[in-house]
Formats: structure tokens, sequence, C-alpha cells
């Protein structure tokens, strides 16, 4: 798979981040904004005829995983954060205002990850507790693999959310079922964790499906990836989650939009150590 061009799309998504609130004028980049200006007759057209579009799903999508990373932040004191596939998301740079004492760890492809690291320099005020780091989520070792990166980062005594927000779609399904089980076994070593991704429930009305399709036949070409659509439904795609080692899967659909869905997942508990008894 050509990895390589994943950025186009990264930089149209951060754009759309950028034009609605949700990001800094210094992750704004020249071909994003050009991308998102030459978009808007067909976003337009989109949200005419189907009552949506890529953009409001987009902003859909980033403020519900938002929403539900506040949550967990709240539920597990000491939470630490992966963000995989960061992109020109902001969230980092918001989360740790929001919560100054949180760990978060933004990361992505090495090309991406320097780009991020360029345009975070030019933000005042950094937090200490923020940082970018590179990965490859296809690599099963080697010290960009997820087991390395989730060691290097955190803290093994304290829980940790990771995120991988318009990714895993990117995947053949045999390729993103390795990652997700790779990823519950490793998440299974801390004494809490969480899991967030999205998935695209298949709409009922047959025009929708089909300008789905077309989106992904376009993403497939433009990425030259194997980008698709995995499940039907969310409550497919939160049973094979359950399938590849995670204890359970809860599903959130963003406030009027059923076009996408954010499945939160959480490993096996850690077995506690037995306590000792003496005679």
């Amino acid at each position: 798979m050509d990895t390589s061009t994943f950025s186009f799309t990264a930089l149209y998504t951060g754009e759309t981040w950028v034009a609605n609130g949700l990001s800094l004028p210094e992750l704004r980049t020249p071909a994003g904004d050009l991308m998102y200006k030459l978009a808007a007759p067909a976003e337009w057209a989109g949200g005419k005829v189907f009552g949506t579009n890529l953009r409001r799903m987009l902003v859909a999508r980033h403020a519900l995983i938002d929403r539900i990373l506040a949550s967990l932040v709240a539920e597990m004191p000491g939470l630490q954060i992966l963000e995989i596939a960061c992109g020109l998301s902001a969230r980092g740079w918001r989360f740790t205002r929001q919560f100054p004492d949180l760990r978060y760890v933004e990361a992505d492809l090495p090309a991406m990850a320097a780009l991020k690291v360029r345009a975070l320099a030019r933000v005042p005020d950094l937090s200490t507790h923020h940082a970018v780091v590179a990965i490859d989520v296809l690599a099963a070792d080697g010290p960009q693999s997820l087991d390395a990166v989730l060691a290097q980062s955190f803290d093994p005594a304290r829980p940790v959310a990771v995120v991988t927000e318009g990714l895993m779609n990117y995947f053949t399904l045999d390729t993103a079922t390795d990652v997700w089980n790779r990823l519950s076994a490793a998440l299974a070593r801390f004494p809490s964790a969480a899991y967030l991704t999205e998935t695209y429930p298949e709409p009922e009305k047959a025009l929708l499906r089909l300008a789905m399709r077309a989106g992904a036949a376009g993403l497939r070409l433009v990425s030259r990836s194997d980008a698709g659509v995995h499940f039907k439904s969310a409550e497919a795609g939160a049973r094979h989650l359950r399938a590849c080692g995670f204890a359970e899967a809860d599903i959130a659909y963003p406030p009027g939009e059923r076009m996408v869905a954010v499945l939160t997942a959480r490993p096996q508990a850690r077995p506690s150590a037995s306590p000792t008894t003496t005679t």
C-alpha cells in the first residue's frame, strides 16, 4: 500500500477544521486551503441533494470524538491519550489547554509528523505534556510500531486512550483487523484503556448508498489506498472489535447525523495480582 499520499486528504480535513473553528490558523496549509475552496461547489451540491456532505460529517465526527474523550478524562484519572493519524488536528493543543496535566501524544507517518512539528512550532505556549511522534501502525515491530510508541511514550501504570480518526477505512478489513488485534493486546497491558474509532453505516436510501460507494472509489483513487467501508452497520463494527479482543464496544452517533458513528472499545481487564497469604 502506498501511504505517501495520505497527507493529501489530511490537508483537506485540516482545513475543514480550521474553517469550522476546531483548529488554529497556524495549522492551515496553502494546499489545504486551495482544496477546500475548489471542493465548495460539490460540498454545496451534496448538502442540497443528500441533506449532508463530507464537511458536515467531518465536523460532526470530530466534535463527537472530542466529547467522548473529555468524558474519558473525567472518568479515568491520570488518563494519557495517543492520537494516531493526527494529521493537522488541533485536538492535542485544545485538550492540553483544557486539561493542563494531560499527557497527549500525537502520532502519524514520519513526513506528516514532521509537518505537524513544524506547524506547532508556530503556536505559542505549547504544553510540555504534548508531543508528536512518528508511527507506522502497519509495522509489527521496530521503533515506529504501535507497541514501541506505547512503551516509549506512556506510563504503563496509568490508563490510556487511543484514537484513530479517519484512518482505519483506508485499509482492507484484513489489514485493519490485524491492527485491531495488536492494539487490543497492547492496551490490555495498561490498568485500564479505551479505543475510539469511527465507522460508516450503510445508508438506508439507495441514492446515499450510491454516493457513499462513489466517494469511497474516489478516495481509493486519490489516496492510492484500499479505502472502503468495512461494515454495513455500526453494530457489525462493534461486534468485529469484540472479535478482535476488545471486551466491549459502545456506539455513539453525532446529533442529527447517521452517516458516521463512533465506536468506543475497551480491552479485557488486566488481571490484578493475587493477594499473598501467609500461614
